[in-house]
């Protein structure tokens, strides 16, 4: 059976690559409705590669149809290589992008920040290395596997002024203990962030799990969407194209600093025809400023 279904999502992912299928003509069944005067944050590890489950150009056209249907006003992507940056740009031109590669690796990967650009200004925007030195290119602590990045953009609604800052981040997904670290240099940005009087939003693949070190570490920063949502939902976003079957936490997260409220916390871990978007779900959450 594991092989039939192996060989099954092979084929389906051959048949987007070459058009047959034509997924903008599937639907997400449960997209909740954004309410009125909030902001939607969405946060996806996009996989960075091919695999076995489906190869990028298969799975972009399921990945760009759910944004569509999802339309944030701005998402975080991360393990954006440059392929995936160059669909995303092409796929999705209502929005502006914000991209910045780890390293100087011809497989380097970005932490990018993407925001509907009709509806925002860009007043500011940069990356950081997630080391003792984080204004230096590829930089990292010692024990990380890779370099890894925090990158963020400052919006300004064009119609009614509002600001808010989207940073957006992956941490190492080998050591607790490095997490820590990175967390570290992740706060004082998003402190420095929230020092100009805007409200931040933080999204990213924190390879942590809630009550871990990471994690704790984060919450005195900011505050997980997930335990402010009037509508809240749970369970796991590496689900590892649905084989993960026994994790019931997520590693993925949308943080927002203090006096934002959330309306709607969604996990996006449904498939689109027979085959998931990624090895992870996407996190939707519907914030009001």
């Amino acid at each position: 059976m594991y092989i039939i279904n192996q060989l099954t999502a092979l084929f389906l992912s051959l048949l987007f690559t070459l058009g047959s299928y034509a997924p903008e003509s599937f639907t997400i069944a449960n997209v909740p409705e954004k309410p009125a005067d909030s902001v939607r944050i969405v946060s996806f590890n996009v996989r960075c590669k091919d695999d076995t489950f489906g190869s990028v150009k298969g799975r972009s056209q399921l990945i760009t149809a759910a944004l569509e249907q999802y339309a944030p006003d701005s998402f975080g992507v991360q393990e954006a290589t440059a392929e995936w940056i160059e669909i995303l740009t092409e796929k999705l031109p209502e929005y502006g992008c914000v991209s910045q590669m780890r390293d100087g690796k011809a497989s380097s990967e970005a932490s990018a920040v993407f925001y509907l650009k009709d509806k925002y200004n860009l007043l500011d925007s940069g990356t950081i290395w997630l080391s003792d030195t984080p204004d230096e290119f590829a930089s990292k602590f010692t024990l990380s596997f890779c370099p890894r990045i925090a990158t963020w953009a400052t919006l300004q609604n064009k119609e009614t002024g509002e600001i808010y800052t989207h940073i957006n981040t992956h941490l190492d997904h080998v050591l607790e203990s490095v997490r820590v670290k990175q967390i570290n240099v992740l706060k004082v940005k998003i402190e420095e962030l929230k020092s100009k009087g805007y409200p931040v939003v933080c999204t990213g693949d924190f390879n942590t799990k809630e009550g871990a070190d990471a994690y704790n570490e984060m919450k005195p920063c900011l505050n997980d969407t997930k335990y402010l949502a009037k509508n809240s939902d749970d369970g796991a976003t590496f689900i590892n194209y649905g084989k993960n079957i026994f994790e019931t936490r997520p590693i993925d997260f949308v943080f927002v600093s203090d006096g934002v409220k959330v309306e709607n916390y969604k996990i996006i871990d449904e498939k689109i025809g027979d085959m998931y978007l990624s090895d992870h779900a996407a996190i939707c959450a519907d914030v009001i400023f």
